[in-house]
Parts: C-alpha cells; sequence; structure tokens
C-alpha cells in the first residue's frame, strides 16, 4: 500500500470514531490490518481498535486486541501497546495486572535507561496503589 492512501484510511478510521461512528471505524482499522502494511503500523491499528472497544465498553475485546498488537509490536522489539494495556488495566483498577505487566516490560532488552526508569517510577506509583 501506498503510504498516502495508508494515512488517508487511517485518517478516516480516527473520523469515523471522532464521528461517533465506531463500527464503520472498526471496519476500517479492520481493513487496514488485512493490507500489506508493516507489522509495527498493525500493532498500532489493533491498539486503535482496542481504544475503540474500551469505548464500547467492551473489554473483553479491547484486550483482545491489545493482545493481537503486542503480538505483532514484540517482534521488532517494541512495547508501546504492552505500555498501552498497562495503563489500561491501571484505569480499570485492575493495579495487579498493570503491574504484572509493567514488569514485564521492564524486563526487555531494547529499553533505553531513561524508559527503564520512566517504568520503575510507574510500578513504585501502582505499587501504593495495591
Amino acid at each position: 500500500m501506498k503510504y498516502d492512501e495508508y494515512v488517508q484510511r487511517a485518517q478516516d478510521a480516527s473520523s469515523l470514531v471522532d464521528a461517533g461512528d465506531h463500527e464503520g471505524a472498526i471496519s476500517a482499522l479492520r481493513d487496514l490490518l488485512s493490507t500489506d502494511i508493516s507489522d509495527i503500523d498493525k500493532a498500532m491499528m489493533c491498539f486503535n481498535l482496542a481504544v475503540v472497544y474500551e469505548k464500547l465498553e467492551s473489554d473483553g475485546e479491547a484486550l483482545m486486541w491489545y493482545a493481537a498488537g503486542i503480538d505483532y509490536e514484540t517482534r521488532h522489539g517494541r512495547y508501546y501497546v504492552a505500555e498501552q494495556r498497562a495503563a489500561y488495566y491501571a484505569r480499570q483498577g485492575k493495579h495487579r495486572e498493570s503491574l504484572n505487566e509493567y514488569r514485564d516490560i521492564l524486563g526487555r532488552p531494547s529499553l533505553a535507561e531513561q524508559e527503564k526508569e520512566r517504568i520503575r517510577q510507574t510500578i513504585e506509583v501502582l505499587g501504593k496503589q495495591t
């Protein structure tokens, strides 16, 4: 897929979310997943799907899409979607799950020292909440 087309389709999906057309956004994001975009971009589309399902208060679907995004990003040493899932757990009041997620992220060899410190601080704050 050409980059311009990818950007337009991703923006269209975002506009659908903004307009409250969650089903349309889900369809658009799933369509993007079926293309030849990179694994990193697919991870982001999965994250976007998780956010839409979170808006729909469909926790099971949201978690499924977080997991799918993590599968895509982990192959490339990335952790953005994993960190977002950890934050999702914290927002849901599931501090133990959030802590476990952040601890898992902290063990990844691709983290820079600054990132490790940010994750450690988050773990410390969450630890006080459990």
